[in-house]
């Protein structure tokens, strides 16, 4: 069984290796999306992902994460914005291992753990959706610097909401924020470099 992980984790350092030699002969080795302040404090939560389990930032630590928040009522920026994140997600091929996409929740009144997991998994089965409480989600939001309100429609609501979708790396830090207007081979192109990064400093230190 170790063995067998040993071999996975080789391959995908070769594999990692493989494409940042190919940016480096190409001369693309900066990152593309808009670079989050070193000096900026570091985000974090704490939310119940879709089975029910408690999460902080912590338990994704190991993998690039990309965070957006929204609710699975939002009629046209989530679902672009996640049918997109899935296009990312399948054409990093086996770097894809790699990176979780984690979908938070600003509607904690209606987008129970079952509805969420309902909607991230139409998108990829590989996609985490996460709530809370209020209290947990305005400080989730807060943390990222998300802006967000409800906005009465009728007799229901919908919820206004920024929409980055922000980059963490291996160990957790925030490096990265896209956009809805961000290409998917910019996507691909940074979390590759993003996880070839993590790699690297991962093998110096052993």
């Amino acid at each position: 069984m170790r063995s067998s992980t040993a071999f996975r984790r080789t391959f995908l350092i070769a594999t990692v290796l493989g494409l940042h030699l190919q940016e480096v002969l190409a001369g693309s080795t900066a990152y593309r999306l808009t670079e989050w302040l070193a000096e900026a404090p570091q985000p974090d939560f704490q939310l119940v992902d879709m089975n029910g389990h408690r999460r902080s930032l912590r338990d994704y630590a190991g993998r690039a994460s990309l965070v957006f928040f929204g609710y699975t009522r939002c009629q046209d920026v989530c679902p672009g914005e996640l049918l997109e994140l899935s296009q990312v997600v399948r054409k990093l091929g086996p770097l894809a291992s790699q990176v979780q996409v984690l979908f938070v929740s600003l509607d904690s009144e209606r987008d129970t753990p079952e509805l969420l997991r309902e909607y991230v998994t139409s998108f990829d089965p590989r996609f985490m959706g996460l709530t809370g409480t209020n209290a947990e989600i305005n400080a989730a939001a807060a943390s990222f610097s998300v802006q967000f309100a409800k906005v009465a429609s009728g007799n229901d609501y919908t919820v206004n909401h920024s929409t980055g979708t922000y980059v963490l790396d291996q160990s957790g830090r925030l490096r990265l924020v896209g956009t809805t207007q961000t290409p998917v081979d910019d996507w691909v192109h940074d979390l590759r470099l993003l996880v070839d990064e993590g790699f690297r400093i991962d093998s110096t230190q052993r």
